[in-house]
């Protein structure tokens, strides 16, 4: 089963990288009042990173 997810999560890296050299266009963020902008692929990381770190707490709170 191990083997599954590791060639899984590849595949899905793999993905995000190919998502990520198409999407690398400047665009203007607004949250919580602040604007800036910045390049998607910086934007697509850090939504990545949150979602990861999300995805830990709740596994580790289940442990």
């Amino acid at each position: 089963m191990r083997d599954v997810k590791h060639w899984l999560a590849l595949v899905l890296i793999a993905i995000f990288i190919i998502f990520a050299i198409q999407n690398m266009a400047q665009i203007h963020v607004n949250f919580l009042g602040f604007e800036f902008a910045t390049s998607r692929i910086v934007l697509m990381v850090i939504c990545v990173l949150i979602g990861f770190g999300i995805g830990k707490m709740v596994r580790f709170r289940r442990h």
